[in-house]
């Protein structure tokens, strides 16, 4: 069967990066969200422990309940009612109404809207936020905010970075008001991180630079990321293909000359695009003959094992998308092999 390995040694490379700006270990959540962008949450989960991350960020209580064990403090982007205490998990706050849905003693991070305008609490809110959670007695124990071209060649995250620092003295000046403990701050998703040149001094939220890719202009510079997963395809069998012969679904693939063809056991029910035939499209170091089917793909030759995705970058930009795409879409029924 087709399946997934995962380096140890790439993925702990990119988290060394990440931690190295942030100055500590402890100030870097991993996000692990989406079967950890396509990697396997509990696969990657046991691999952040391993280096020593405390915090992680899911999309979710069921992901949130498969790793609890692994994490001092999770994140929960996207939690839906009923809402659950635990000592470990944090609650995100994208909206005032939420707060009064809480029990008492829920620890909670409050978003706060600085310019994506997407979901978060808005900034004339924060002194009735900061009022709601002390009545309600919930720990506050972070305040957070997304940037939205952090991986654009702009200067709009300058604008963003300029009212996030307003912010946080407003809330530092309420919480100190309330009697509150200073909350953890964070802002940087994974562009943030990088474009950085100096420790940001505070914490930071990173998926997809620790799995090895980003989507940064190359004016920003180059960080040495390594891709983490590998795709592996084994062969069903083989085939003499004749002249003028047409292989797949409506004939896409016409041989010039006789060759030896091979069936390999990837399609886009693991999600795998659906490539149609048209045009040179390569996966790994093989060029893909006709259509992509739903469990499997042809290419020349007759090796017994292929890698169909070693680069998701190259295969992002085949099909004009971007690399967390590519990654995401990985079936979580493909099994997944930690490897050195």
């Amino acid at each position: 069967m087709a399946y997934i390995t995962l380096s140890r040694g790439a993925f702990f490379h990119n988290l060394d990066i990440l931690c190295k700006k942030l100055g500590a270990k402890e100030r870097l959540y991993i996000v692990l969200k989406d079967n950890a962008y396509g990697h396997g949450l509990i696969e990657t989960a046991k691999l952040s422990s391993l280096f020593g991350l405390r915090r992680a960020v899911v999309r979710d209580y069921g992901e949130a309940e498969k790793i609890s064990h692994l994490f001092d403090e999770i994140l929960i982007l996207s939690p839906n009612p009923p809402y659950k205490n635990s000592k470990n998990y944090s609650i995100a706050i994208n909206d005032i109404s939420t707060i009064r849905e809480l029990r008492s003693g829920a620890n909670i991070h409050l978003k706060i809207d600085t310019g994506m305008h997407r979901n978060g609490i808005d900034p004339n809110d924060i002194e009735t936020a900061i009022e709601k959670v002390n009545r309600h007695r919930l720990k506050l124990k972070g305040v957070f905010t997304h940037f939205r071209s952090a991986d654009e060649l702009s200067s709009e995250l300058f604008w963003q970075q300029k009212i996030w620092k307003e912010i946080k003295e407003k809330i530092e000046t309420l919480v100190k008001k309330s009697n509150l403990p200073s909350p953890i701050f964070h802002s940087a998703n994974s562009a943030a991180l990088l474009r950085q040149n100096t420790n940001i001094g505070e914490s930071a939220r990173c998926g997809i630079a620790a799995y090895g890719y980003h989507e940064l202009h190359p004016s920003f510079g180059k960080f040495n990321l390594k891709p983490v997963l590998k795709l592996y395809a084994k062969k069903l069998n083989t085939k003499f293909l004749k002249k003028s012969q047409r292989v797949g679904y409506g004939g896409a693939f016409c041989a010039n000359d006789d060759m030896k063809i091979s069936i390999y056991d990837a399609g886009y029910a693991d999600g795998i695009f659906r490539y149609n035939g048209v045009g040179d499209f390569y996966m790994g170091n093989k060029k893909i003959l006709g259509k992509i089917s739903m469990d499997s793909l042809c290419v020349e030759g007759d090796d017994n094992e292929i890698i169909i995705i070693e680069d998701a970058k190259k295969i992002a930009k085949y099909f004009d998308t971007i690399s967390y795409e590519i990654l995401v879409k990985l079936s979580p029924s493909l099994k997944r092999v930690i490897i050195d």
